[in-house]
C-alpha cells in the first residue's frame, strides 16, 4: 500500500464511519475516532508506518521500531515511534514548531499528516479562530507531506450563509493533497 492508497482509505473512514458516542473534546475525536480508524486500515506488511501521540502509553514497538513492522510488534502509541517521527514529520517555520495529530510514512519514504480540531458552532457559526488554525496547520503540514487531511467535528448547526465559498475552497486545498472533512458530532 502507499500512501495515497492509504490516504484516501482513510478519508473514506472518516468520511463514512459513525463517529462514536461521547466525544466531549479533540483529544476524544483523535483517541476514540480518527486514530481506530488509521489503525483499522492498516495489516501487516503493508508497507504504512503510523505515529501519534502516547497519551501516557510506556509500551514499545519490538524488538524495535524499524523491525517491528516485518519480524516483530508495532505497538500503537508507541512513544519512541511518536518521538523520531518529530524528526521527519514536524514543520519549523518563521519561529514555531508543528507536530501533528496523526502522521504516516510508507515503505518509499512518502508521508501524509492529520490535523484535527473539535468546534462549536455557536449561533450558526463555527469559530474564526479555530478554523483558520486548522487551515494553517494543514498548509503548513503540506510544505512537508505528500498529503494532508484535516478534520474538524463540530457541535451546533452552522448556518448555511456561511457557506458559501466553501465548496471553492476545498476545491483549492483539494487541488495541493490537501483534504478537508468537517463532520457534525453528536
Amino acid at each position: 500500500m502507499n500512501i495515497l492508497d492509504f490516504c484516501r482509505s482513510l478519508i473514506s473512514s472518516l468520511t463514512r464511519n459513525p463517529i462514536p458516542q461521547g466525544i466531549r473534546n479533540e483529544v476524544d475525536l483523535e483517541r476514540k475516532f480518527v486514530i481506530p480508524a488509521a489503525w483499522n486500515i492498516v495489516r501487516p506488511n503493508c508497507g504504512i508506518r503510523i505515529s501519534s501521540h502516547p497519551w501516557n502509553n510506556k509500551r514499545q514497538c519490538a524488538p524495535d521500531c524499524q523491525s517491528a513492522p516485518i519480524s516483530g510488534k508495532v505497538e500503537k502509541g508507541c512513544p519512541r515511534c511518536w518521538a523520531e517521527s518529530k524528526k521527519w514529520a514536524s514543520v519549523a517555520a518563521f519561529g514555531t514548531h508543528h507536530d501533528f495529530d496523526l502522521v504516516a510514512r510508507d515503505s518509499k519514504g512518502k508521508t501524509l499528516a492529520v490535523e484535527v480540531k473539535f468546534v462549536g458552532a455557536k449561533g450558526g457559526r463555527k469559530p474564526n479562530s479555530e478554523i483558520q488554525r486548522l487551515l494553517g496547520q494543514c498548509s503548513l503540514a503540506k510544505t512537508k507531506h505528500d498529503a494532508v487531511i484535516g478534520l474538524c467535528g463540530y457541535r451546533g448547526s452552522p448556518d448555511p450563509r456561511w457557506e458559501r465559498d466553501t465548496q471553492t475552497v476545498r476545491g483549492w486545498f483539494k487541488r495541493g493533497d490537501i483534504f478537508l472533512i468537517f463532520r457534525a458530532v453528536g
